[in-house]
């Protein structure tokens, strides 16, 4: 599934809150309103919610951008909340502009299920970033959630 999630992130590269459908590959989704999820001064994360789907298999993620200012680079490794470890996988190669901003650059998306996606709907959803750099703590607030559960 981790093919079919870069192949919707290329697609909504310049996308606007939309649903895509590739009728070839069967692959539908559903991508929400980027937003700036980290106030951390020396590494802007932005971030925005996808909903992908291929027959019976669907993956719900917060994908995570780092705006590039040509002189921090993020290697993001984990993503904890409340103690435990988020299912984080990295995306170590550029994926080419990221919901229209060339300046941003995805780092890597954790995984959510549909309970996560619910509650992060109602509360918003925070976890803390940790790599090399240190630990970033995010904020997403709960309308992009509510954003990519409501119906298209």
């Amino acid at each position: 599934m981790l093919r079919a999630l870069a192949l919707l992130l290329f697609l909504a590269a310049c996308a606007t809150p939309t649903t895509l459908e590739t009728v070839d590959s069967g692959l539908s989704g559903r991508i929400t309103d980027q937003v700036r999820i980290s106030d951390h001064p020396h590494h802007v994360l932005m971030g925005h919610v996808l909903i992908a789907a291929r027959g019976d298999e669907i993956t719900r993620a917060l994908v995570i951008q780092q705006r590039r200012d040509g002189v921090h680079s993020l290697r993001i490794r984990q993503a904890w909340q409340d103690g435990r470890s988020l299912p984080y996988r990295s995306l170590n190669r550029r994926l080419g502009c990221i919901r229209g901003q060339c300046r941003d650059n995805a780092v890597g998306f954790i995984s959510l299920s549909a309970a996560m996606l619910e509650r992060a709907a109602q509360a918003g959803f925070s976890a803390t970033l940790i790599g090399p750099e240190g630990a970033i703590e995010i904020t997403v607030p709960p309308r992009i959630f509510a954003q990519a559960l409501a119906p298209p």
